[in-house]
């Protein structure tokens, strides 16, 4: 079928073209609100700045299409396959796109906001800029969301629902996951320098080898990650909880712990050189080999922590409870 004959027959109020054959169709601003294309052939279809609100393109092939700038809010793409589709600056706000195929599409700048992207590929998927506030990306039974690679520079996932996401290696700077739920995710290699993580939930995540420097992570949740290898130097990390976290051989120098909670942590072989660590609690933390030189200790609670073997020059530990209990003068 032909672009036209389409958009014809949709004027004259034929709503229903499921399974139709629009491969390489020009539908460029046409205006198709409500439009059914389930299970249509849409491969390398142009329909940029189109308004395609509220249309059904359930499991539709629109591998390669042309949709930037096109309006899909609220949109049902469940299982569609969008791989290396172009939807910059598309609007795809509470669009749902369960169990689609958008590897390798780019999204750049486009809005995401309140979409439903559970059991999503996105791997290698180019979100830079990108709106998703509120999006459901979050781990369904034995189905996760692929975010391999995915390019998501300055991408907005403030309140984001990513629990078990896979984000090995992807490219979150500058992100804002604020108040993001990144609970089991896995973030094995992935670059996160100036992202804002504040009051973000990373519980049980798998971040071996991150690189979050110059990050704001005032108030995030850490428990029992895996942070070995993590350079987290130069961060804000006031307030964060690391109970039973593994940061062995991480760097943190020059961060911000203040308040920070480190029970049980494993802090062996860590760079935490001028670290300020006010008030931080290590009661029970593993400090082997830790280097804490120039580090602001003052008032912090290190009752049981193993730090035989930590290095200590030039640290200010007034008013310390140290490991055998005993409180230093002030």
């Amino acid at each position: 079928m032909q672009g036209n004959e389409l958009i014809q027959r949709y004027i004259r109020g034929e709503t229903q073209f499921s399974g139709v054959n629009l491969s390489g169709a020009e539908l460029n601003r046409a205006d198709l609100i409500g439009i059914n294309l389930s299970r249509a052939d849409l491969r390398s279809c142009y329909m940029q700045f189109a308004f395609l609100n509220r249309g059904n393109f359930y499991q539709a092939n629109l591998s390669a299409a042309k949709l930037s700038g096109a309006n899909l809010s609220q949109a049902n793409l469940s299982e569609a396959n969008l791989s290396d589709a172009l939807l910059h600056g598309a609007v795809l706000q509470g669009c749902h796109l369960s169990g689609a195929n958008l590897t390798l599409a780019t999204l750049l700048d486009a809005n995401l906001l309140d979409a439903d992207l559970r059991a999503a590929n996105l791997t290698s998927t180019n979100l830079m800029g990108a709106c998703l506030r509120g999006a459901n990306l979050r781990k369904e039974e034995r189905r996760f969301v692929q975010m391999r690679g995915c390019l998501l520079i300055n991408a907005d996932l403030l309140g984001a629902n990513m629990t078990g996401v896979d984000l090995t290696k992807a490219d979150l700077r500058g992100a804002n996951l604020q108040e993001a739920n990144l609970a089991g995710a896995i973030l094995t290699g992935a670059n996160l320098s100036g992202a804002n993580l504040a009051n973000a939930m990373l519980t049980d995540a798998q971040m071996a080898g991150v690189t979050v420097t110059g990050a704001q992570m005032s108030n995030a949740k850490f428990d029992r990650t895996d942070l070995t290898d993590s350079d987290l130097s130069d961060s804000q990390l006031s307030g964060a909880s690391f109970s039973e976290a593994k940061l062995i051989r991480a760097n943190l120098s020059n961060s911000q712990c203040t308040e920070a909670r480190f029970a049980r942590c494993d802090l062996s072989r860590a760079n935490l050189t001028g670290c300020d660590l006010t008030q931080a609690q290590l009661v029970d933390a593993y400090l082997a080999r830790t280097n804490l030189t120039r580090a602001i200790l003052v008032y912090a609670n290190l009752t049981r922590a193993e730090m035989s073997s930590a290095s200590l020059g030039g640290a200010d530990l007034r008013g310390a409870t140290m490991p055998d209990g005993r409180t230093n003068p002030v």
